[in-house]
């Protein structure tokens, strides 16, 4: 009887740590998407994301300010989300507002000015549309490597998307010039 038991015993155990392991490896993964998403910035010095969701207002692009900016912590608290500070608007995650349209708008990500990306609708979701790798996409994630000995220098900026005409996934690596 006493090694039924602890047979029960045993087999509960290993099932609860697979279990946990499986939580644990899908949070890893989790990006904390939402209905507005755009994309994401995932970056080499934790596992925390900056993301970036379309602003709307009653349903329609606000042209004036188009994206809502935010940290989803994926270390401490999993799935808390933080406002970005003023430095952090300014100097890194920020964008700039190049030109409004009809319920579109491009900007630039503050951190890289020379990349353009059109907010725009595509069916009944907005979707931020960019070049990566000499193609039309649509950006889904950017991931930042920082420099191991200087985490405020960057090695290179990895760009995902999906091309806009055939719906693969493309991939462009930018170099620190």
């Amino acid at each position: 009887m006493k090694k039924r038991i602890f047979a029960c015993i045993a087999v509960a155990l290993l099932l609860f740590s697979f279990a946990f392991v499986a939580e644990a490896s899908d949070s890893e993964g989790n990006t904390y998407p939402t209905p507005n998403r755009l994309f994401y910035i995932a970056r080499s010095v934790n596992k925390n994301l900056v993301c970036y969701d379309v602003n709307l207002e009653n349903g329609e692009l606000n042209t004036r300010d188009p994206l809502n900016i935010y940290w989803v912590n994926r270390e401490e608290h999993p799935g808390e989300t933080n406002g970005l500070s003023y430095f952090q608007r300014k100097m890194a995650y920020g964008y700039k507002l190049v030109s409004a349209g009809n319920d579109s708008c491009v900007v630039t990500l503050t951190a890289y000015p020379d990349k353009e990306l059109t907010i725009c609708r595509q069916g009944s979701k907005y979707v931020s549309i960019t070049t990566i790798d000499n193609q039309s996409a649509i950006l889904k994630s950017l991931y930042v490597k920082a420099d191991p000995n200087n985490p405020l220098s960057v090695e290179y900026v990895e760009l995902q998307g999906v091309s806009v005409n055939t719906g693969q996934p493309l991939t462009e690596i930018v170099k620190k010039k």
